[in-house]
């Protein structure tokens, strides 16, 4: 609720209360992109070689939550110790789960994100009824509420995380259960065996040079760029249809929830049956297909048409935490993989930048040209998606076409000899 509630306050006249008008805003959502991606690889850096992600991840909910001056110094110092939070979760979470079930608990994961961004329009419409009364603009209760309430939750979390499954209190899992635990994991994933080593200079130059890396970054970049300026103004577009700012955020609600039931049974579904990419397709052509239905109906269309057209858009499923997990168990060894978890969230964060200006103040109500350009975005994700998995699709069968002509023991000198590592051995096969 802490990191998703910027759109609430924004429909009580944040802006104007501070100053400025939506452009601001802007300038404050590009600012905080920056800084993000500027140290999401960093930060990882340090979970890796220095503070282990159970310890790490509370401590940085604990100095976002207590982030305090003007609206531009405070996003930038929230983007600087939320920057880490995303990528150490996603490290911990590689040490618990297997690859068939990554999709669906990273699809929890963010699925909580937008399950967070409903609450907060619950509780921001409720908190905007009652601000006149206590005397403090309602937005800035709404910070004050949501900041607590992160405090709190660090303070437990820090001491409530265990650090890896062979660490857990014996009330969670007897020796026999944590045993099963570790092994479940590394015989999914070998590589995952070397989750704890510190990173290399080899490792810094298998990611930067891996391909692979650089169209799931593209996808991240370019295909959650559309979500971003609907979601941003999402109750304070609901409110020009005739809403009152109570309304508009109660009305805004249903988008998230309906958004992460779809995202994790979407999610979940690859997960048993595979073909990661043509289960992300789906949410993008959702998108697509709701940005058409806003340029489509005519301005005088009712209010309620309207509604259901711009929740429709709203509600695209997100298939970040499936296209993370297929990423992941498509990269390794470890240590690239590390490197790459950091920089994919790096990417989905500083699309905000160029996203923040989707939407602009010349363009309002309706947001014609920025709507034009969403349709765009999704149809060039869509396209990335189908490449590579044709890419997948396609090194798979020569690596397999290779394999098959080595005789049993040319096959076992190569696993015993040789060089490639990670995603690069000849015996390592893409999920699609």
């Amino acid at each position: 609720m802490d990191r998703t509630n910027l759109s609430n306050a924004i429909s009580d006249n944040m802006a104007q209360d501070l100053g400025f008008g939506s452009d601001g805003i802007s300038k404050g959502v590009m600012v905080y992109s920056v800084v993000f991606t500027l140290t999401t690889i960093p930060s990882n850096i340090i979970v890796n070689k220095a503070i282990r992600p159970h310890l790490y991840i509370p401590i940085l909910m604990t100095a976002w939550a207590l982030d305090l001056g003007s609206f531009l110094t405070a996003r930038i110092g929230i983007a600087f110790f939320e920057s880490g939070f995303i990528p150490a979760c996603l490290v911990y979470l590689n040490a618990w789960y297997k690859t068939n079930e990554l999709a669906t608990r990273l699809a929890c994961f963010w699925g909580v994100q937008a399950f967070a961004s409903a609450l907060s329009g619950v509780l921001a419409s409720y908190i905007f009824r009652v601000s006149a009364a206590i005397g403090l603009q309602g937005w800035r209760q709404l910070f004050l509420v949501d900041g607590i309430f992160t405090l709190i939750i660090a303070v437990i979390a820090l001491v409530y995380l265990p650090a890896q499954p062979a660490s857990t209190k014996t009330s969670w899992l007897s020796q026999k259960e944590k045993k099963i635990a570790v092994l479940r994991v590394l015989r999914d994933d070998a590589m995952k065996k070397d989750q704890y080593k510190a990173l290399t200079r080899t490792d810094v130059q298998d990611t930067v040079t891996d391909g692979n890396l650089y169209i799931h970054l593209l996808i991240t970049f370019l295909g959650q760029m559309p979500a971003i300026p609907i979601h941003l103004y999402l109750p304070t577009i609901i409110k020009t249809y005739g809403f009152s700012t109570s309304q508009a955020n109660l009305l805004a609600a249903p988008a998230s929830m309906i958004g992460l039931v779809f995202s994790v049974w979407i999610a979940s579904h690859a997960d048993r049956h595979g073909q990661v990419a043509l289960h992300g397709l789906f949410g993008t052509l959702w998108g697509l297909s709701g940005f058409m239905l806003l340029l489509l109906l005519p301005s005088a269309s009712g209010r309620w048409l309207l509604y259901f057209a711009t929740i429709f858009t709203a509600s695209a499923p997100s298939w970040h935490g499936m296209q993370v997990a297929w990423m992941s168990s498509n990269l390794g060894p470890f240590g690239k993989r590390t490197l790459a978890l950091a920089a994919v969230i790096g990417a989905s964060n500083i699309n905000s930048a160029p996203a923040a200006y989707i939407y602009q103040q010349e363009d309002e109500p309706r947001y014609h040209h920025g709507n034009v350009l969403c349709v765009g975005l999704h149809l060039t994700t869509a396209f990335l998606w189908l490449l590579q998995r044709t890419r997948y699709k396609r090194m798979n069968r020569q690596r397999q076409a290779l394999w098959n002509r080595m005789t049993a023991q040319e096959q076992l000198v190569y696993l015993d000899t040789t060089a490639d590592r990670g995603n690069h051995r000849l015996d390592h096969r893409y999920r699609l």
